[in-house]
Formats: structure tokens, sequence, C-alpha cells
């Protein structure tokens, strides 16, 4: 998932301001933290913050985007929180 381009879902409120929903990123880090899975993200706006991996959308690589099935097409993966 490092360097992997994302957007926001929704509108993101952190410590540096808000996220507004599509805003775009690159993905630099992922950690557990008191049994919370955080994804960080260097915002295109500047901004660099910890988000939930159910508050984005990850675009998947060209390499990733193959496949016969008509769920292959579109290039974007929701990531689904569990």
């Amino acid at each position: 998932m490092l360097g992997q381009r994302c957007h926001a879902i929704r509108g993101i409120h952190g410590h540096q301001g808000l996220i507004t929903v599509h805003t775009q990123g690159t993905i630099e880090a992922e950690i557990d933290n008191l049994g919370r899975h955080l994804i960080a993200v260097h915002w295109d706006t500047g901004l660099q913050m910890y988000v939930f991996p159910d508050e984005i959308e990850i675009h998947q690589t060209m390499e990733e985007w193959h496949g016969d099935s008509p769920l292959m097409h579109d290039p974007i993966i929701r990531q689904d929180r569990q």
C-alpha cells in the first residue's frame, strides 16, 4: 500500500485541518495503535495526517488493474473496515 494514491470518501477533521471529500493523497505508512489500524496519508493539499481505512478509497495501480470481471474495470478499490 505504501506509495499508492488514495482519496477521501468523506470530510475528515484532523489536528492540521479539514480534508474535504475527494481530496487526493499518497499513502506514506500504516500503523496499528491501541487496536486501531491507521494509515498515514500525505494529502495533495500539503497536510499530513493519519486516517482510518474506511475514510479513504485506494486507487489501484496499473499492474493490479487487470482481469475480465466487470468489477475489475473500476480503478478504485474500496477499503472496507472489518
